[in-house]
């Protein structure tokens, strides 16, 4: 009997104890909770759902799954997977960080070649031949540059490398074009070398005036021999006729330009010109505006 008393009260003590600690790991998991949330702000506040996506979504299911536990007072296995959910949160936080610095860096990269892509495009003369394929090539990388400033980097990224697409296209066209012109000319200069001329004629003088026929382009229109015999001499013309020429890239059919001459064109001003057409840059497509 004695015996039996003591394995009695033995057995209630081991009760009493095992019903202590269950009722320490029934306890709500309140400051679990409260971190995952916390951390799981932190990583969307990093921009983790767009540059760390998986992992954020992984954190996310977590933490719901935690939550759904914890309203149905399962507060040990909402415990574990509050402690699960902080932890991918975290690893979703610096995974984003890491990420959107890489792609700063990469989209910063397109940028600049994109940006070196228009300048070649305007160096080959992509302005004059193939201007729809160069103002396409400028808004869209004007565009990533607003993106890139906005700290969409994988937009502008995206934006960057279609500018850089565009921009080659355009000096593409450009050089086709400037091909098929000089081989043109070429055929012309040919043309005008078998002419033979008469000793005795009186030299037929240069025309003072030019109407435009579909295709031309002022750049065109100085390269003719009869004109300057030089593209580069464009911005004469067009200075010359400001008032029937509102953007240099815009000129139309039977419009009659002024050609100056000399002695109102002097050696100065056709320096000027020649160093304007050669540096015009590749941000001024509307220069008459």
């Amino acid at each position: 009997m004695k015996y039996t008393n003591v394995a009695i009260r033995f057995l209630s003590l081991t009760i009493i104890v095992m019903l202590v600690a269950l009722a320490g790991c029934a306890k709500p998991p309140t400051k679990e909770m409260s971190d995952a949330r916390m951390a799981f702000q932190a990583a969307g506040d990093a921009e983790a759902q767009r540059y760390a996506s998986d992992k954020y979504m992984s954190a996310e299911e977590a933490l719901n799954q935690a939550t759904a536990l914890m309203e149905s007072k399962k507060y040990k296995q909402a415990r574990e997977k509050a402690v699960e959910a902080l932890k991918l949160a975290r690893e979703a936080q610096a995974s984003a960080v890491t990420q959107k610095n890489a792609m700063n860096q990469s989209a910063k990269n397109s940028y600049d070649r994109a940006l070196e892509a228009v300048n070649a495009a305007n160096r080959a003369g992509a302005y004059t031949y193939a201007p729809q394929l160069m103002v396409d090539a400028q808004k869209t990388l004007e565009e990533a540059k607003k993106t890139y400033e906005a700290g969409d980097y994988i937009a502008a990224q995206q934006l960057a490398e279609t500018a850089l697409a565009k921009a080659k296209q355009a000096e593409e066209e450009a050089n086709r074009v400037a091909a098929e012109k000089s081989a043109e000319m070429q055929t012309k200069a040919q043309q005008y070398a078998k002419e033979i001329p008469d000793p005795g004629a009186t030299p037929r003088p240069y025309p003072t005036n030019h109407i435009v026929i579909k295709g031309e382009t002022l750049w065109w229109i100085a390269e003719y021999k009869q004109i300057y015999d030089d593209p580069f001499q464009w911005p004469l013309i067009y200075k010359a006729n400001r008032s029937k020429i509102k953007d240099p890239d815009l000129i139309f059919p039977d419009q009659d330009f002024t050609i100056p001459r000399t002695p109102e064109v002097t050696d100065g001003m056709i320096k000027e010109a020649i160093k304007f057409a050669k540096t015009r840059g590749a941000w001024s497509l509307h220069d008459g505006k």
